[in-house]
């Protein structure tokens, strides 16, 4: 009986597996939407208007501009001006942009011609359109990138939960597209591989914080943004926003971290290559250029995502074969390794499906896409985190919006 025993527990171990690390997942998903929630509470939020300053840097983005400006030029917040800095650009950003702006005064333009070498080309552009400006006691500065779109009430609505909440700074996981069939296989996963590794909930808490915020949207006080020492001191940061994000904690500033909804869209990358190229510096910096860290996650993400579904999947298939083929004198024991590897999947499935919903995933086939591609996307994040690892190691360049930088292994 013995042997029976053990072929049925090697034969649920992956579901058990899934079930507790998953299971763990979609209860810190409800605890975080709990504590949270999104963007689109503030909507109904009565409170005053401070000004806003939305500065966005932009290198050769003549692809996204004309949607960011026209969502931007839609906004019902009533006291807000836009700075477009256009870091080196070299096709038609600049043209695209002043055709979408249509001489709307709110909006002005900072042309960046060059990059000193001791800073970071995103960095740079928005501290040049920001140093010589005279910025109001109550300002609010609102950092978002070229590539989203915002929904005509997302800076009041943002604003609203910024002033109501106490907040010193707020940052959105803003709603991503998967439109192509790169971002349904790979997309997810690395988002959530990122969101494992810097939660929310543990990001926005005021004690034993890890700290993560996210350029795409981070709206925050004058006060604050001087007290952590502008964008010039973190001029040769490739992901400012982290830099930002432990500037803040350090300071025991009080920040969120909560999803977009419907308030931000973002289209990340437009092809797989700048797929790789855009997420594996963003994961080089989140591991803090440490190579063995990267091959952790490397391993972390093949696990969840990959060996413990496959192996739901195969224990499910041994199981029945046992049953079917009346293999064991006490067939018990593999109805209840089938059960099991049932319950993994559907655990699995359903930690996934809730991750998409409150991700925006709004489309129920992109969801079913997404979920039946992710063991296979998991094991592409792993394979670019092993990459990454390795150019750290042997100090291949990463290329980031028209400049190459070496960062040392650390």
């Amino acid at each position: 009986m013995w042997f029976h025993i053990t072929i049925a527990g090697l034969l649920a171990v992956p579901a058990v597996g899934a079930i507790l690390w998953w299971g763990f997942a979609l209860a810190a998903m409800n605890r975080t939407e709990a504590a949270l929630g999104s963007a689109e509470d503030g909507i109904g939020i009565g409170v005053p208007h401070p000004p806003v300053i939305v500065v966005v840097p932009a290198h050769n983005e003549q692809s996204v501009i004309a949607g960011l400006i026209s969502s931007l030029r839609g906004q019902d917040y009533p006291n807000f001006r836009v700075a477009l800095a256009l870091d080196r650009c070299t096709d038609n950003t600049l043209s695209v942009a002043l055709d979408t702006i249509n001489s709307d005064e709110r909006f002005e333009i900072v042309e960046v011609s060059e990059c000193p070498r001791d800073w970071a080309g995103k960095v740079h552009a928005i501290h040049s359109a920001l140093v010589s400006r005279t910025l109001a006691p109550d300002q609010l500065l609102l950092f978002a990138d070229a590539d989203t779109v915002f929904d005509r009430t997302c800076i009041r609505s943002c604003v609203h939960l910024l002033e109501h909440r106490g907040l010193d700074a707020l940052t959105l996981l803003s709603t991503l597209t998967f439109d192509r069939g790169f971002e349904r296989r790979i997309q997810a996963p690395a988002s959530m591989e990122l969101l494992v590794r810097y939660p929310p909930r543990k990001a926005s808490r005021e004690h034993r914080r890890r700290p993560f915020a996210n350029g795409q949207f981070i709206l925050i006080r004058r006060s604050a943004y001087e007290a952590i020492g502008t964008h010039a001191a973190f001029r040769e940061e490739l992901l400012e926003d982290l830099a930002m994000a432990r500037a803040l904690w350090r300071e025991k500033l009080k920040v969120h971290v909560i999803r977009a909804g419907r308030m931000l869209t973002c289209r990340m990358y437009p092809d797989p290559i700048a797929f790789e190229r855009g997420w594996t510096r963003i994961f080089i910096e989140a591991a803090k250029r440490k190579p063995r860290r990267l091959r952790n996650w490397s391993i972390g993400t093949t696990v969840r995502g990959f060996l413990e579904p496959v192996g739901c999947l195969l224990g499910l298939a041994g199981s029945l074969v046992v049953l079917a083929q009346r293999l064991s004198p006490w067939p018990w024991l593999f109805a209840i390794s089938a059960g099991v590897a049932i319950l993994g999947l559907v655990v699995w499935a359903g930690a996934i499906h809730r991750f998409l919903v409150l991700g925006g995933v709004a489309r129920w086939w992109k969801r079913v896409a997404i979920l039946l591609w992710w063991p296979v996307g998991s094991l592409q994040l792993a394979a670019l985190l092993r990459r990454a690892a390795a150019n750290l190691r042997t100090g291949i360049p990463t290329g980031w919006a028209g400049k190459s930088y070496v960062r040392p292994a650390r």
